[in-house]
């Protein structure tokens, strides 16, 4: 993922988290956007995370991160524990990945998720034209060293989101670090998206 939209993203989150909340970040990485939430909103947060040098890393910047597998994690937490449960750039690399949306809830109010978005144009292009697994700066793995398992556009996700009967509260799409306004799910590099249930 570009560094720009990564900047983007993260902006976006902390912009829609209200101060003080109780928030689990589920994929932290190395805790740096919990960081941010803590310094900036004062949030209450705890990550889930389950690659090892990420932990240690979340740790250090005196982050409280579960080791683990985020498919298990969840069953950890109590009910409605959580203002806001994030899944940035996560939801991809899931091996289930609305079963964990579902429990989400149970344990949070709001849902913010964030992915790359495959139905951008580079990845048309270069699968429809070019006949290859896309490579892209927002999607830069070879196809046999990718994380990603599901491979979602903006309107699957939307699609996906109507079915499960869960409110979009707001959204916003972006490229090479810049909002996108108009065909979003051809011109987008990844999607934000601000969820409650109905």
């Amino acid at each position: 993922m570009r560094e720009s939209n990564i900047k983007f993203i993260e902006d976006w989150i902390v912009a829609k988290t209200p101060a003080r909340s109780r928030v689990l970040d589920v994929g932290c990485g190395d805790g740096r956007l919990l960081e941010r939430l803590v310094k900036e909103k004062n949030a209450r947060g705890t990550g889930i995370e389950l690659n090892e040098a990420n932990v240690r890393q979340a740790i250090q910047r005196g982050l409280s991160v579960h080791h683990g597998d985020a498919e298990e994690g969840l069953g950890h937490y109590a009910d409605d524990g959580f203002d806001i449960v994030i899944f940035s750039l996560t939801i991809q690399e899931l091996g289930h990945p609305q079963r964990l949306l579902r429990e989400a809830f149970r344990v949070g109010r709001q849902l913010i998720v964030t992915f790359p978005n495959f139905g951008h144009w580079q990845a048309r292009w270069q699968l429809g034209v070019l006949g290859r697994a896309p490579s892209t700066p927002c999607l830069p793995y070879t196809w046999y060293e990718t994380p990603n398992r599901h491979y979602l556009t903006v309107l699957d996700w939307e699609e996906f989101v109507k079915t499960e009967g869960w409110r979009t509260l707001d959204r916003a799409f972006v490229s090479c670090g810049k909002m996108v306004k108009w065909l979003p799910n051809l011109r987008a590099e990844a999607a934000m998206y601000l969820l409650e249930e109905s």
